[in-house]
């Protein structure tokens, strides 16, 4: 059985996804940093469900570095640990007062796809009947 904290990230997510189709093309910088967050929480899912402890940081890698070699979201994280750096980057100035240049909106919405693409390998690993999980 999915946990309630499961799914409320899954939920979080979604509202994430939502954020991003309604910021794009137009605010890719915000768009980038949903994209991050989505990630960051679907990744969480996973550990939670996985018997791993929750971690509270933006590193995608980080997150799902302990999730076994064979585990079949792995990789999907992997392509997505990109996304790291959209926690932060466009949310602060520099010491200038100036941001890095924004994203192209092409390349989040490239992520985006990606983003719903895990999500629904996700929802069908939920759903999918499991013996025991090997995660460590």
């Amino acid at each position: 059985m999915t946990s309630p904290l499961v799914l409320g990230f899954l939920k979080a997510a979604e509202r994430d996804i939502a954020g991003i189709e309604r910021l794009l093309p137009d605010l890719p910088d915000l768009a980038a940093f949903h994209a991050q967050q989505a990630v960051e929480k679907l990744a969480r899912a996973v550990r939670l469900h996985e018997g791993l402890p929750d971690l509270r940081t933006h590193d995608i890698t980080r997150i799902t570095e302990q999730l076994a070699q064979e585990h079949p979201l792995r990789k999907s994280f992997i392509k997505l640990g990109s996304l790291t750096g959209a926690a932060t980057a466009w949310r602060y100035p520099d010491a200038a007062g100036k941001f890095p240049k924004t994203p192209e909106p092409r390349e989040i919405q490239a992520a985006l796809k990606q983003i719903k693409s895990t999500e629904a390998e996700i929802r069908d690993w939920l759903s999918a009947p499991r013996s025991s999980s090997a995660n460590l």
